[in-house]
C-alpha cells in the first residue's frame, strides 16, 4: 500500500496554509482602507489649500506668482456655459439642491499618477469677504432674492499627485512582504515546536514499534516529556514488557509442546503398529476360523441330510443338529463381519464400480432373505418408482449394506409383522441420487442412540443378558461402506415404532478424496 504524506508535512502544509489565510483576512483590510486614508490625506489638504487662499484674499485668476492648481468657476460661466466637465457640473447640482453642502473630491488614477480633484462652493457669505473686488460684481439677481446665502461660484482645485501613488503602491508592496515574511517565520517556528514537541517523541515511538514489529521485543521508548506522550510511553514500555513475559512463557510452552508432539510421534507409531497387528491378527484369525467353521457346517448338514433320510432317526438328534447348524451359521456371520472390518480398516477392501439396476439389486436381496423372513412369520414388501435410473456402484457392497438392514429388520420385527422396502429418486440438482430404505415395525431405536448407533461395538441393548446376539458391527460396517461408495446412510425411528434405516446412493460415482493430517484448514 503507497503510503501517503507524513504527519509533519500534513501540519506544515495545514498550518502554513491557515496562517496564510488568517494573515490575508487580517491584511485585506489595511489594504484596502490604504487608498482611502491617502485620499482622505488628499482631500484635507486640499480643503486646506481652499481655505488659504481664501482667508488671504487671492485674486480670482492670479495666484500673486505661486502656481496654485486652483480656479473660480462663477456661477453666470455655469448657467451659461454649453458643455461642462462632469465633476463640476456635479457640484454645482449637489451645492444648488443642498445649501449645507459645501464639498466635493474625487480621484482619478492615471498610469502613474492619481488626479485629484476638489470643488467648494462659493456662497454669498464667502463670496463678499474676497479683498480683490474689482473681479466681484454685487449687482442684486432677482432669482436670488429669496435665497439667505446663494451660491456664486465654485472653487476647484486640480492636483495630480504621483507621490500619493507611489506611497499606496510602497505601503502594499510592504504589506506583501510583511505578510509573506510573517507567514514564513509563524510555519518555522511552529514546524520547530511541532518538531520538539511532537514529531520527535511520535518518529521515536514509530521507530520502536517497527522494529518491535520485526521481533525485537527488548526495545523500550523511554521518553521524559513531562507530558501525554511520557504517559503513552510508559504504557508502550509496560505493554513491551508484558509481551516478553509472554513470548517467554510461549516460548517454554512451545519447548514443552514438541516434546509432547515426539512423545505422541512415537505413542502414534506405536499405536499404529498396534492396529496393523490388531488387524492382521483379527484378518488371519479370522480366516483361520472360517476353515474348521466351514467344515463343520459341512458335516453339520451331512448329519441333518441323514437325520432327514432316516425314518427312526430321533427327534432329538435332528434339533441338537439344527441347534448347531444355526449357532455355526451365526458364527459364521460374526466372523465375516470382523473379516470386513478388518479389510476395511486396513485398507485392502476393493471396489468393483458398474453401472447397477437398483431393481436387480433388490431383486436378488429378496431372493436371498426372504427364507429367513417367513422362517419369522414377516413378509416383504419391495415397493420401487416407475423408471429409476441405474447407479455407477459396486452392486455387492450396495447388496451387503441393504443385508445388514435387512438382517436387522428380521431379528428385530415381532412375529406376524411386515418390513418394507422403498427404492426412490431423490436428492438435489447438483447431486441426483437413489434413496433405498428398510422400514421394520421393530421397538425403534432412542433417541440418544440415534447418533451413536453406526459406530463400532454399538447395540442398543448392551447388557450380558441381551436378547439379540452379535458384534455391534454390521452398522459400522455399512457406514463404512457407504462412504467408500460416496454414499451415505442414516436412521429415522421413534421408540416403540419401528425404525427406518436408509442408504442414499448417488448416479454417478466420485472416489473419497483424503484430506492430508497435517493440510491447510
Amino acid at each position: 500500500m503507497a503510503r501517503g504524506p507524513s504527519l509533519a508535512t500534513k501540519c506544515q502544509l495545514l498550518f502554513g496554509g491557515a496562517v496564510l489565510l488568517i494573515l490575508a483576512g487580517a491584511l485585506v483590510v489595511p489594504w484596502w482602507r490604504l487608498e482611502g486614508v491617502v485620499e482622505e490625506g488628499q482631500r484635507e489638504m486640499s480643503r486646506q489649500l481652499a481655505e488659504t487662499w481664501l482667508r488671504n484674499g487671492f485674486a480670482l485668476s492670479r495666484t500673486e506668482g505661486i502656481p496654485i492648481p486652483i480656479r473660480v468657476v462663477p456661477v453666470d460661466e455655469l448657467e451659461g456655459a454649453a458643455t461642462l466637465d462632469p465633476f463640476v457640473e456635479q457640484a454645482y447640482r449637489r451645492f444648488q439642491s443642498d445649501s449645507k453642502d459645501t464639498e466635493s473630491f474625487s480621484s482619478q488614477r492615471s498610469s502613474q499618477s492619481i488626479v485629484y480633484r476638489y470643488a467648494r462652493a462659493l456662497r454669498e457669505s464667502e463670496w463678499r469677504a474676497i479683498q480683490d473686488r474689482p473681479f466681484v460684481d454685487f449687482s442684486p439677481r432677482a432669482s436670488e432674492t429669496s435665497l439667505a446665502d446663494p451660491l456664486r461660484a465654485i472653487l476647484v482645485i486640480e492636483r495630480t499627485s504621483p507621490f500619493a501613488a507611489n506611497q499606496i503602491a510602497a505601503n502594499r508592496w510592504s504589506i506583501i512582504i510583511g505578510g509573506t515574511v510573517a507567514v514564513a517565520l509563524a510555519t518555522v517556528v511552529f514546524s520547530l515546536i511541532l518538531t520538539r514537541l511532537i514529531f520527535s517523541p511520535v518518529r521515536r515511538l514509530t521507530d520502536v514499534a517497527q522494529r518491535v514489529e520485526r521481533g525485537n521485543l527488548t526495545l523500550r521508548t523511554g521518553l521524559q516529556t513531562g507530558d501525554e506522550f511520557e504517559e503513552l510511553s510508559r504504557a508502550f514500555d509496560g505493554m513491551l514488557a508484558e509481551m516478553s513475559k509472554v513470548q517467554e512463557s510461549l516460548r517454554a510452552m512451545n519447548q514443552s509442546l514438541d516434546l509432547k508432539v515426539v512423545e505422541l510421534s512415537e505413542a502414534n507409531v506405536g499405536l499404529f503398529e498396534s492396529n496393523r497387528l490388531k488387524s492382521e491378527f483379527l484378518a488371519n484369525v479370522s480366516h483361520e476360523l472360517r476353515t474348521p467353521l466351514n467344515s463343520i457346517i459341512g458335516f453339520a448338514d451331512l448329519l441333518d441330510e441323514l437325520a432327514r433320510n432316516d425314518a427312526a432317526a430321533d427327534p432329538k438328534r435332528r434339533r441338537y443338529i439344527t441347534n448347531i447348524l444355526t449357532s455355526a451359521r451365526t458364527l459364521l456371520d460374526m466372523i465375516n463381519e470382523l473379516l470386513d472390518m478388518a479389510k476395511i480398516e486396513a485398507g485392502r477392501m476393493s471396489l468393483a464400480i458398474v453401472p447397477a439396476s437398483v431393481g436387480d439389486v433388490l431383486e436378488g436381496l429378496e431372493t436371498i432373505m426372504r427364507p429367513q423372513a417367513m422362517a419369522r412369520g414377516l413378509s416383504l414388501a419391495v415397493t420401487m418408482e416407475p423408471d429409476l435410473p441405474s447407479v455407477e456402484t459396486d452392486p455387492g457392497k450396495l447388496q451387503q449394506i441393504l443385508y445388514n438392514f435387512l438382517s436387522n429388520a428380521i431379528k428385530f420385527s415381532p412375529e406376524g409383522g411386515t418390513i418394507r422396502i422403498v427404492a426412490q429418486a431423490g436428492g438435489s440438482e447438483d447431486r441426483r441420487s437413489v434413496r433405498i430404505s428398510v422400514a421394520d415395525e421393530g421397538p425403534g431405536v432412542p433417541y440418544d442412540l440415534q447418533e451413536t448407533i453406526f459406530e463400532k461395538f454399538r447395540q442398543v441393548d448392551a447388557s450380558h443378558t441381551k436378547t439379540h446376539g452379535g458384534t455391534g458391527l454390521g452398522l459400522a460396517i455399512c457406514r463404512e461402506l457407504a462412504e467408500m461408495l460416496g454414499a451415505t446412510v442414516g436412521i429415522v425411528s421413534e421408540p416403540r415404532r419401528g425404525s427406518t434405516f436408509f442408504v442414499e446412493v448417488p448416479l454417478f460415482y466420485r472416489a473419497r478424496e483424503r484430506k492430508p493430517l497435517l493440510g491447510a484448514p
